[in-house]
């Protein structure tokens, strides 16, 4: 098992988190990707794993909004299926709305596979 963080470092992580929140919050998904990204690589276990999930999210976010839905597809279910309920129990997604992010991108990915028409309106999410 791996030691704790210093508190400097975990805090350096919680902020991390949040500015990549604040970034998907305002459908700026590239960025919340790279910032979520910058944390991702110093985590380990159930919290990386959890992170890696929001990370395929962002990255799935932005390939739909660039309008390549094929790998906007695969991305988001990849990263839904990262973010079991068991991951959700991590501290440092706290305050996030983890699970119904994992609502909304099922509802987008039913959108997606069910239409050939327009993609779906993005602006409504937030985490």
């Amino acid at each position: 098992m791996s030691e704790p963080l210093p508190p400097l470092d975990r805090l350096r992580q919680v902020e991390g988190i949040r500015q990549g929140q604040l970034a998907f919050n305002r459908g700026e998904f590239f960025v919340a990707h790279e910032r979520w990204e910058e944390v991702w690589h110093e985590l380990q276990g159930t919290e990386r794993l959890a992170v890696q999930g929001l990370i395929q999210i962002a990255a799935g976010l932005h390939h739909l909004k660039e309008g390549r839905s094929d790998p906007a597809a695969r991305l988001l279910e990849k990263g839904v299926t990262k973010l079991s309920p068991d991951e959700l129990t991590t501290e440092l997604l706290a305050g996030l709305r983890v699970t119904a992010l994992i609502q909304d991108v099922a509802r987008l990915l039913a959108d997606l596979r069910a239409s050939a028409g327009p993609l779906p309106e993005l602006s409504g999410l937030r985490i």
